[in-house]
């Protein structure tokens, strides 16, 4: 008997350490951020819209954090808003979603499991284009459907919105930095886990020289 007991707990600690193993390199390459080829710059400005990780399982009735869930509905009246008013405008709206295929991440965590109701865009958004690019990565240029998109629609500038400011949404605008896009952020249209994070954030791009308006701006904007 003690020598099944102890072969099962050999076997849940080696389970541990292959859980906690994946997990680490898993958040390793979950960061890196892609290179990509610099755009070629020109006179006129072409925009996109990047809706990012408005989802069931981060915004919605899958959520696990109570801190994205609570600001969610005014997060995506706005959002909403704005998809509505760009896709009027023939600027092209981009769904983002993360969905994590990898097995032992999801036993921990399954909120974003592929296929999964968590994994699918927030019920409450509208859709406004059929544009919806899935990334296992934090990096949304991870899916090089991304870079096609905007070569195709000839952008070269991107717009943010969605979540969070301090992940995925930082991590695609260091992607989008390196392929030479313009970059310009909506500051009451993205999330942190908290304000003072997401200020900081803000700060960081200000300083960067990345343009960052209100929904109100851009509005005024794009009726030039």
């Amino acid at each position: 008997m003690k020598k099944i007991i102890s072969s099962i707990v050999i076997i849940l600690v080696l389970f541990i350490v292959i859980l906690i193993v994946n997990y680490l390199i898993f958040e390793k390459n979950v960061l890196i951020i892609s290179q990509g080829k610099p755009i070629i710059k020109k006179d006129t400005t072409k925009q996109a819209l990047l809706v990012v990780d408005i989802q069931e399982g981060i915004t919605g009735k899958a959520a696990a954090n109570d801190d994205y869930l609570m600001n969610s509905e005014k997060l995506i009246n706005i959002v909403n808003h704005i998809a509505d008013s760009s896709a009027k405008k023939n600027i092209p709206v981009i769904y983002i979603k993360n969905e994590i295929s990898n097995f032992l991440i999801n036993i921990l965590n399954s909120s974003l499991a592929k296929g999964s109701t968590g994994a699918e865009l927030d019920s409450r958004l509208k859709v406004v284009s059929d544009f919806i690019i899935s990334k296992d990565k934090s990096d949304a240029f991870s899916n090089s459907l991304l870079d096609s998109i905007l070569i195709e629609n000839d952008i070269n500038k991107l717009v943010f919105v969605g979540l969070d400011l301090a992940r995925c949404v930082n991590s695609t605008i260091q992607a989008a930095d390196n392929r030479n896009y313009d970059i310009c952020l909506i500051s009451d249209a993205l999330l942190s886990k908290s304000d003072s994070l997401k200020n900081a954030m803000l700060d960081k791009f200000r300083q960067s020289g990345f343009e960052i308006i209100t929904s109100e701006e851009y509005f005024d904007n794009i009726k030039l």
